[in-house]
């Protein structure tokens, strides 16, 4: 693993200590349309259909988003089945992540 992928990963755990993440697509949607969405992070090996109903979502709410990582990486780091989407929902830690991805 890149040093980077693991800085990225080693914050993305700090965000889900305190909170602020959420992670599936389902999870991801509810944050994105309740305004507590900062930024969304997704695979770079997400389904087709999947990145059309994202797209779709993020542009109706104005949020940011990047592509980053597989599935397998993200759900081997959080130990879960293959995970696709995450949604950071403090300011803070969003802008620490987009530096960091950028």
């Amino acid at each position: 693993m890149e040093a980077k992928q693991q800085k990225v990963l080693n914050l993305l755990h700090l965000v889900r200590k305190a909170g602020k993440l959420k992670l599936g697509f389902d999870a991801c949607e509810r944050s994105v349309l309740s305004g507590k969405s900062k930024f969304l992070i997704y695979c770079s090996d997400l389904s087709k259909n999947t990145q059309n109903r994202l797209q779709n979502l993020l542009t109706e709410q104005k949020i940011k988003s990047q592509e980053f990582g597989t599935k397998s990486l993200f759900g081997n780091a959080f130990k879960t089945k293959d995970l696709g989407i995450i949604s950071i929902e403090d300011k803070n830690f969003a802008n620490g992540i987009i530096r960091l991805i950028g």
